[in-house]
């Protein structure tokens, strides 16, 4: 899938750390959200190795769940 694919269908979700990954992957799962836990893409730096792809239909749902557990996340489009 090239870039530009990724961008229409899906965003990653990055995270501080690999423990704010694997607990909204937890809460993802939880309630439903269908997500994958990736490697952060070359062409994006960060802190963490690994960050979530997550549909942008789900990313509202995602969002709200992430607030209300004080995740910390940034999202890449």
């Amino acid at each position: 899938m090239s870039k530009e694919d990724r961008k229409t269908r899906e965003s990653l979700v990055l995270f501080p750390n690999v423990h704010m990954v694997m607990k909204a992957d937890k809460l993802c799962q939880e309630k439903g959200i269908v997500c994958q836990a990736i490697p952060v893409p070359e062409y994006i730096s960060s802190e963490c190795g690994m960050c979530l792809s997550i549909k942008n239909a789900d990313m509202v749902a995602c969002k709200a769940l992430f607030d209300q557990f004080e995740i910390v996340y940034s999202i890449e489009n």
